[in-house]
């Protein structure tokens, strides 16, 4: 029965930091128009922030958790629009709603490489009973 608490502990602390990061991103980067700025090093903030989310699936390994990125957009629902110097932006919540399809596709590559390297665990200790 301890394997299901921790198992489910794990989760809720993942889920917890999903969200707290998220809100984090979504009120305190992309509503403030940050990324506007960084020109080339945007790139590489967006990169660290898709490799969070496969961290996040292979941390949390349930597949409910490709829910939360929907969930995001109505987060970001009354951040309004971001700040802009260039041009008209679009509201935050669909910015967040095309995120959703890149961050969902990699919740589920992080959950995959975690039920990999479990089944591979799993067979190394098989083996190792014989």
């Amino acid at each position: 029965m301890r394997y299901r608490s921790d198992r489910l502990e794990r989760f809720v602390l993942a889920v917890l930091a999903y969200f707290g990061l998220s809100a984090l991103w979504i009120y305190g980067v992309l509503d403030q128009g940050l990324l506007e700025d960084l020109g080339a090093v945007a790139w590489l903030v967006l990169g660290l922030v898709g490799l969070a989310h496969v961290a996040f699936g292979f941390v949390c390994k349930e597949w409910i958790a490709l829910l939360f990125p929907v969930v995001l957009v109505f987060l970001a629902v009354p951040a309004g629009y971001p700040e802009s110097q260039f041009s008209e932006p679009a509201p935050v919540w669909f910015g967040q709603a095309v995120y959703a399809v890149f961050e969902v596709i990699l919740i589920a590559v992080g959950i995959v490489l975690r039920l990999l390297v479990d089944h591979r665990r799993l067979g190394r200790r098989s083996a190792t009973a014989r």
